[in-house]
C-alpha cells in the first residue's frame, strides 16, 4: 500500500510515461498496495544479493557495503545489539540486523497467479469448505486518460499447481468503486459462512483533473455464489479507508467496524487522519452509518486490541498523513455513553523517530518467550533531494518495561539494505512498503516478509539465534503491494502471494 502511485498517474495525465521513471505497467506505473507481487518480464531474481563499494552479490543492485548470495548488504562497521560486525555488515547480538551472506539461502521459483491492472492486495482465506485456500485479489484498475481508475476485487481458487487458478467475482468493475482495498473476511451477518468489508478510495481521485473524493466503505454478503454489497459510507467520502477490523468494540455482543479515514496534505504538507468506529446493528445493513470519531491521527491498517491490559479495547496503528509520530495507539478511558457516544480516548505515541510509516503489527510471541512486541514499517525516501531524515527499514519495537504508556517503546532495526527509487517530485516513491509476518523457512520461528515498494525488491528477513538477516526473493517488482505468507497447497511449507503493481499481476513465490 505505497503512497506513490497517485503522482504517477498525474504524470500520465502530463503525457509523461510512468514508466520511463519506474519500470511501470499497463496504464501506468502506480504504488501498490498490499499482497500480492509479482515481478515484470525477466524473472525473479533467486539468490541475488545487493553489490556494493566492496564487492557485488550476483545479480543484485546497486547498495553500500558489501553482499553475499542472497543476502541485503548493510555498511560495515560497529555491531548493533552486542553482536560481532560480519564482514561488510552489521552484526546482530541476536537483537538486530545482519547483513551479507549470511542465514538460509532459499530458492525460489516464481508463478503467475493471475493477470490483474493494478494489482494492489491480496487476502489468503478458506471460503468454500474444501480446507484449500482461495486468494482474495485486490485490483485498483488501470489507468485511461482523465478518467479516475475503477478497480475489481476477484476470488482465485487453485484448481492444479501453483499457478493455476480460477478467478470468479467478489467485487466486479461494473460496481464502479475507485481504489477498492484491503478486504476483511469476517462473517457480518452471523450466518457461518465468511463476508468481505471492503474500503475504497485515495487522494488520485482528487489529484486527477475533473475528479473528486472517492472514500466509500462497503460490506458485501455471501450469498451462494454471489457477493451483495451494503453501504456503510457512501462513494464520494471526502476521507479515504484502506482497512477496516470487524470487532465488538463496545462490548454488547455485536461487532463493530474500527477504521481509520485518511487525507492527503496539499503539496506534500501534512494530511488528516481520523481514528473512527462505526457501531454495528442487528439490522440488515450490521452497521450505522455515522462515524463515531476515535481520535486524530493513526494510519491506514489500524489493530484493535486490549494493549494496556485493563480490560477494554484500544487501537494502534502506524502513520503517515499526521506528522507528529511514526506509530501511535488510543488508549480507551472511557466507554461510550450518551455524553460521549464514541467513548473517550487518549493519543499516544509510540516512536516519533521513524519517519512517515505505513505498518505496524503486534506479535504476541515474536521470539518464542512468550513476550509481546511490535514490528513497524516506516515509508521513506532517502534518495530524493532533499532525502528523508529517517532511513527505510523495518524495526522490533519492544513494550517498556514500565508498560504501554511509557514512551517511547525501544526500537531495534532487523532489515538493512533497503532503498526506496528517488522518484520525482512528481512521482515520489517510498519504501518499504507493507510487510507479513509468518514462518518463512520452515525453521519453527517467525519471519518476516516485506513488499519493497518504491524498492523494486521483494524481502524476507529471517530471524535466526544469531539475529536477523535480509534476504532478496525478487528484484524487478516496482510497487510490490500487500503480500502474505501462507502454505497454499497444503505442502507444509509456506510460499509468498504478492501483488505487483507495476506488473499488473499477482504472483506466488514457491522454495523448496
Amino acid at each position: 500500500m505505497g503512497r506513490n502511485f497517485t503522482w504517477c498517474l498525474l504524470l500520465a495525465v502530463s503525457a509523461v510515461a510512468c514508466g520511463e521513471e519506474s519500470g511501470g505497467g499497463a496504464g501506468g506505473a502506480g504504488s501498490g498496495a498490499t499482497s500480492s507481487g509479482g515481478a515484470p518480464s525477466g524473472g525473479s531474481s533467486g539468490g541475488g544479493g545487493v553489490s556494493g563499494t566492496a564487492g557485488a552479490g550476483s545479480g543484485g543492485a546497486a547498495g553500500a557495503g558489501a553482499a553475499g548470495a542472497g543476502g541485503v548488504a548493510g555498511n560495515a562497521g560497529a555491531p548493533s545489539g552486542g553482536g560481532t560486525a560480519g564482514a561488510g555488515g552489521v552484526g546482530a547480538g541476536g537483537t538486530g540486523g545482519t547483513a551479507g551472506g549470511g542465514g538460509t539461502q532459499l530458492t525460489w521459483t516464481r508463478h503467475t497467479l493471475a493477470q490483474l491492472a493494478g494489482a494492489a492486495w491480496t487476502v489468503v482465506a478458506e471460503l468454500d469448505g474444501d480446507s484449500k485456500p482461495e486468494v482474495i485479489g485486490v485490483g485498483f484498475g488501470a489507468q485511461a486518460g482523465l478518467a479516475v481508475p475503477v478497480g475489481e476485487v476477484n476470488v482465485y481458487t487453485r484448481t492444479a499447481g501453483l499457478g493455476t487458478w480460477a478467478p470468479a467475482p467478489m467485487v466486479p468493475a461494473t460496481a464502479n468503486l475507485n481504489f477498492p482495498n484491503s478486504p476483511t473476511l469476517s462473517d457480518v451477518d452471523g450466518d457461518g459462512d465468511l463476508d468481505a468489508v471492503v474500503p475504497t478510495g485515495f487522494l488520485v481521485c482528487t489529484a486527477i483533473p475533473g475528479g473528486g473524493p472517492c472514500g466509500g466503505l462497503f460490506w458485501y454478503e455471501r450469498a451462494g455464489a454471489s457477493w451483495l454489497p451494503h453501504t456503510v459510507v457512501a462513494k464520494g467520502a471526502a476521507l479515504f479507508y484502506h482497512h477496516a477490523e470487524h470487532v465488538d468494540f463496545d462490548g454488547d455482543g455485536v461487532k463493530d467496524l474500527v477504521t481509520v479515514a485518511e487525507a492527503a496534505g496539499a503539496f506534500g504538507g501534512p494530511g488528516q487522519a481520523q481514528a473512527q468506529w462505526f457501531k454495528g446493528t442487528t439490522t440488515a445493513d450490521r452497521f450505522e452509518t455515522t462515524a463515531r470519531k476515535i481520535g486524530d491521527g493513526g494510519g491506514s491498517v489500524p489493530t484493535v486490541t486490549d494493549l494496556d491490559g485493563d480490560g477494554d479495547l484500544d487501537v494502534v496503528s502506524a502513520q503517515y498523513f499526521v506528522k507528529d509520530a511514526s506509530f501511535v495507539w488510543f488508549e480507551r478511558t472511557a466507554e461510550p455513553s450518551a455524553g460521549a457516544p464514541a467513548g473517550t480516548f487518549v493519543k499516544h505515541a509510540i516512536d516519533t523517530q521513524s519517519g512517515p510509516s505505513i505498518l505496524f503489527q503486534l506479535v504476541p510471541n515474536l521470539y518464542g518467550d512468550g513476550v509481546l512486541r511490535a514490528i513497524g514499517a516506516n515509508h521513506t525516501n532517502t534518495s530524493k533531494a532533499p532525502p528523508d531524515t529517517a532511513a527505510e527499514g523495518v524495526f522490533v519495537f519492544d513494550v517498556p518495561a514500565g508498560g504501554a504508556l511509557a514512551q517511547p517503546w525501544p526500537r531495534t532495526p532487523i532489515s538493512f539494505g533497503m532503498k526506496s527509487r528517488a522518484g520525482s517530485p512528481f512521482a515520489p516513491q517510498g519504501a518499504p512498503g507493507v510487510f507479513d509476518v509468518g514462518d518463512v523457512d520452515g525453521d519453527g520461528d517467525l519471519d518476516v516478509a516485506v513488499s519493497g515498494d518504491g524498492d523494486p525488491r521483494v524481502f524476507w528477513l529471517e530471524q535466526s539465534p544469531s539475529g536477523w538477516f535480509t534476504h532478496v526473493v525478487a528484484d524487478s517488482l516496482g510497487q510490490a503491494g500487500g503480500l502474505r505468507i501462507a502454505d497454499l497447497d497444503g505442502s507444509g511449507t509456506a510460499e509468498l502471494v504478492v501483488p505487483v503493481y507495476e506488473a499488473n499481476a499477482i504472483y506466488v513465490f514457491e522454495h523448496p
